[in-house]
């Protein structure tokens, strides 16, 4: 494993290298001989050779994929949809060798996503999907730490503030993952079994549903030996969320989201939905109805049905980010079987989730 001469002056990534740390000794715990994949765009160079040399340094082998905004773009405007839902052999290939992987984020300019067509979204998505099989398949750990997004031009496409969205992810990101993973534990018992759960909110959300028997997933940012024994190897940072099974035809009531939905450089504004026994029956939008219509038709919104839940554990972060799923007490729902909970019996191409923003819970017998 030959390493490039070393700098005279103290490098950039210097500065990332406590947050590499913990993503390589703690979050993915690698070891001699594992092989680490780290895909960046230019912006987060500096964190993914900070994550190479920590990785390097437990013994792992290390291969840096670079993608750029301008490559991106122009790809998704010139190349066909045929070429699009293709995956790639590199990627393939990459992830058929790899052990452990990190996504850091990007594009950076989300305000170039609105002059590109819906289809052409999904049909990268399949491609994706396709070429990230051998990794799904060989349960390769894999952590999403997706901090190359938070920038002024996603804020400015999306309607963020982006001091106080830039502030929250920080803070966020900074929370003790041991400290989480208690929380989520503690929340984890009190939803295990079967459980009457009922969520609220002053926006008007009112929804009843009922626990699966299966252990919740708590995304504590750690993968660790129990969650690989279980099937569980994706997590996420800045952490902070616990997930659940539900019966679905127990899902009713509406739920009336504050948190905005951000979809290929646009926002959907208030969405709300009527849930029957499972099934989204009645659904709209303050703004952007159309972009949801798209999601949820996209995701098979007539035939699945909600299949699970999260709730946010994460007491520093605040609901003004891309994802707010991990904010304390925002609850979310999504369609179709849980992918990693109910792995066997999850359609890959049924991907919706919302989140409502924070509510109130109440867990019965």
């Amino acid at each position: 494993m030959p390493v490039g001469p070393a700098s005279s002056t103290a490098p950039e990534f210097e500065a990332w290298i406590p947050l590499a740390r913990q993503v390589v000794r703690a979050s993915l715990r690698l070891r001699w001989k594992d092989v680490f994949e780290i895909y960046t765009y230019p912006p987060t160079i500096p964190l993914a050779e900070a994550l190479a040399l920590e990785a390097r340094r437990t013994g792992s082998d290390t291969h840096i994929t670079l993608m750029t905004d301008d490559l991106w773009f122009t790809s998704m405007h010139e190349l066909s949809l045929r070429w699009l839902r293709q995956p790639s052999p590199v990627e393939y290939a990459i992830d058929s060798t790899c052990t452990a992987r990190i996504y850091l984020g990007g594009p950076s300019d989300a305000r170039r996503m609105k002059d590109i067509p819906p289809e052409k979204f999904d049909a990268n998505a399949l491609g994706g999907s396709r070429q990230h099989e051998p990794r799904r398949r060989r349960k390769v750990p894999y952590v999403d730490l997706p901090i190359g997004r938070v920038t002024r031009e996603r804020a400015e496409a999306y309607g963020l503030d982006f001091a106080k969205w830039h502030r929250s992810y920080h803070a966020a990101l900074g929370v003790d993952l041991k400290e989480i993973q208690k929380w989520g534990t503690a929340l984890g018992r009190r939803l295990s079994g079967r459980k009457r759960v009922r969520v609220v909110s002053d926006a008007g959300t009112d929804l009843r549903f009922e626990t699966k028997p299966i252990p919740p997933v708590v995304d504590d940012g750690i993968v660790g030996p129990g969650d690989i024994r279980r099937g569980f190897v994706e997590t996420s940072l800045p952490a902070g969320k616990l997930d659940g099974a539900v019966r679905p035809e127990s899902v009713n009531g509406e739920v009336h989201a504050t948190d905005p939905i951000f979809l290929a450089g646009r926002t959907i504004v208030r969405p709300w939905f009527k849930i029957e026994a499972g099934r989204i029956v009645k659904w709209g939008a303050e703004d952007r109805e159309d972009l949801l219509n798209h999601a949820l038709v996209q995701s098979k919104v007539s035939t699945a049905r909600v299949g699970f839940f999260s709730v946010g554990l994460n007491p520093v972060a605040e609901a003004c980010m891309l994802d707010n799923g991990i904010v304390k007490d925002d609850v979310g729902i999504g369609l179709g079987p849980h992918p990693q909970l109910e792995r066997r019996a999850a359609d890959p191409s049924v991907s919706f989730t919302a989140t409502t923003g924070p509510v109130r819970l109440e867990i019965g017998p």
